[in-house]
């Protein structure tokens, strides 16, 4: 990744990336609050969290979105499901695993879904390459947001914090919680 460039993302629904070699700007529209934002290990993508229940894969170059995850905030009170994507009011951290193959992110619960639900804020795994979603892990009852993810390519692991404070740590091949 070029080291010479700031990259930001703004509520404002704009990412800049300041050059500091030629002393430019560049800004990319997303057209919804962006909360978080990642590189891509060659520099030549990032992921933006964006407040519309979509993650974007985004082209540094021209700004052009290669690849969209998630749901974009589907209605929660459909039945049969399974765990929903969810990103409206909270900053959600996403990151690209397994040599930039894989999107991890977490989720939100969303707060209308019906009484005696307790489908939990989720951690979410999906393909670069295809979209879809290959891997979900539940992070517990009552938690809120599953707010921060993190990956370790060399221990082939991850870790995943949540709104009560608690993280864990786990083996990406079979889930196991390594602590």
């Amino acid at each position: 990744m070029l080291t010479s460039s700031i990259i930001t993302a703004s509520y404002d629904g704009r990412i800049r990336t300041y050059d500091l070699r030629v002393g430019e700007m560049k800004v990319d529209v997303m057209a919804h609050p962006v909360t978080s934002i990642h590189c891509s290990a060659d520099g030549k993508a990032m992921l933006a969290s964006c407040l519309d229940g979509r993650i974007r894969m985004v082209d540094r170059d021209d700004g052009a979105v290669l690849k969209s995850f998630g749901d974009g905030n589907p209605d929660p009170s459909e039945k049969n499901r399974g765990p929903i994507y969810f990103n409206k009011d909270l900053r959600i951290r996403s990151t690209f695993a397994k040599g930039d193959s894989v999107v991890l992110s977490g989720s939100e619960t969303p707060e209308t879904r019906s009484s005696g639900d307790t489908t939990p804020a989720t951690i979410f795994a999906w393909d670069v390459l295809t979209g879809n979603v290959i891997r979900t892990v539940p992070m517990g009852t009552n938690i809120k947001v599953a707010s921060c993810v993190a990956w370790n390519e060399k221990g082939s692991c991850w870790a995943g914090g949540c709104s009560d404070g608690m993280f864990g740590v786990y083996n990406y091949s079979i889930d196991e919680v390594l602590c």
